[in-house]
C-alpha cells in the first residue's frame, strides 16, 4: 500500500486562522489522512515561526489565513519551500498584487482568496475560515458553525458570545493547538475552555484600565488617532475596539505591544484605508482594520520616543 504524505498545518493566531484551520484539520481527518499541526504564525515572531515552516521536509504544507506579502523576499521562500516539501494549499483574505497571485500559482497547488475577478478584491468580508469550509467541507454543518464565528471576530459583528469567548480564550495565551484539535470535532466550548477564560478575565479587565490610562490622541489631516501601549493579553481587535467605544473623539485607535506588534482600527463611517498603513509597517490587513510591526523599543520608559517616531511615520503617511 502506498504511503500517505503527512499533511502539515500551518496558520495565523487569530480566530480566522485557527477556525480556518480546524475546518481543514477535520476534512483531512475525515479523509483517513495523517495531519499535524505544524505551528502557528504570528506577527511578533514571524521570522521564527516562517523558519519552522521552510525547516519542513517532504510533507505536504497548508499555510492557512496568512497573506504570503508579509513575507520578505517571497519568491526566494517559496523557491526553498516548494523544492523540500509540497505546498498543498495557501489560503488569505487581504488583497495581494496580481504578481503575487502569479508567483503563488507557480509553487502552489491550491490558492484561495477573497477575488472574484482577476486583480481585484471586491469582497471585504470574506473570511478564510469561510475558504476553507466551502473547499473542505461543503454541506459539514461544523464548518458552517465555524465559518459564523471567524466572521462575527474579523468583522466585529458581535452578534455570537460564543466567537467573543474564543477570542478570549486565545488571547488567554491557550494552547492554540488544542483549539484547533477541538473546534475541527465540533466541539466550540468546554468546563476547561471556560475556566481558563474564567482566570483571564480579570486581567483583562486590570490591563483595559492601564490601556486607557496611557491613550494619547494627536490629529493628522481631519482625522483623530488615539495611541496606547497595550498588555500582552489584550487581542488587537479587543484593545483597539476599547479605545473607540471609550472614547468618542477617538477616529483611528492605535494600540502597540511591547514585542513591537502595531494595530490599527478604524471607527465605523471614518473614510480611511487602513491596509494601506498597515503595509507601511510591513504587515497589511482590511481597510478597517490592519497591523504590522514597529521597528523600535516599545515600553512605558519609551513612550515619548515612541510616540515621536510613530508622528513622524504617521506624517509622511497622511501629509
Amino acid at each position: 500500500m502506498k504511503k500517505t504524505m503527512l499533511s502539515v498545518l500551518f496558520c495565523s493566531d487569530t480566530l480566522d486562522g485557527l477556525c480556518s484551520a480546524a475546518c481543514v484539520y477535520r476534512a483531512l481527518k475525515l479523509k483517513g489522512m495523517t495531519v499535524r499541526i505544524g505551528g502557528i504564525l504570528r506577527t511578533e515572531s514571524k521570522e521564527r515561526d516562517l523558519q519552522e515552516l521552510a525547516d519542513q521536509l517532504n510533507v505536504g504544507l497548508f499555510v492557512i489565513d496568512f497573506p504570503p506579502d508579509a513575507i520578505p523576499d517571497l519568491a526566494a521562500f517559496l523557491n526553498r519551500v516548494s523544492g523540500r516539501c509540497t505546498i498543498a494549499y495557501w489560503s488569505f483574505s487581504q488583497p495581494q498584487t496580481p504578481e503575487t497571485l502569479a508567483l503563488l500559482s507557480q509553487h502552489v497547488k491550491r490558492v484561495d482568496y477573497a477575488e472574484t475577478a482577476p486583480g481585484s478584491f471586491p469582497k471585504d468580508k470574506l473570511s478564510s475560515t469561510e475558504l476553507a469550509a466551502f473547499r473542505f467541507l461543503p454541506g459539514d454543518p461544523v464548518g458552517r458553525v465555524l465559518a459564523k464565528l471567524a466572521a462575527d471576530i474579523k468583522f466585529w459583528l458581535r452578534q455570537d458570545e460564543r466567537a467573543t469567548k474564543l477570542a478570549d480564550l486565545i488571547a488567554s495565551g491557550y494552547d492554540p493547538k488544542a483549539i484547533i484539535e477541538a473546534l475541527s470535532k465540533g466541539m466550540v466550548w468546554d468546563h476547561v475552555f471556560e475556566q481558563a477564560r474564567t482566570d483571564y478575565l480579570g486581567k483583562k479587565a486590570k490591563a483595559f484600565e492601564d490601556l486607557m490610562k496611557r491613550l494619547t490622541i494627536k490629529e493628522y489631516l481631519t482625522y483623530k488617532l488615539g495611541f496606547s501601549l497595550s498588555a500582552p493579553i489584550l487581542s488587537t481587535a479587543d484593545a483597539c475596539q476599547y479605545i473607540l467605544d471609550r472614547h468618542v473623539a477617538v477616529d483611528v485607535a492605535v494600540v502597540l505591544y511591547k514585542s513591537g506588534k502595531i494595530a490599527f482600527r478604524r471607527r465605523d463611517g471614518v473614510d480611511i484605508d487602513l491596509a494601506k498603513l498597515g503595509k507601511r509597517f510591513g504587515g497589511g490587513g482590511q481597510k478597517f482594520a490592519s497591523g504590522g510591526m514597529f521597528n523600535a523599543a516599545v515600553s512605558v520608559e519609551h513612550w515619548d520616543n515612541v510616540l515621536a517616531t510613530l508622528d513622524r511615520a504617521l506624517k509622511d503617511h497622511f501629509l
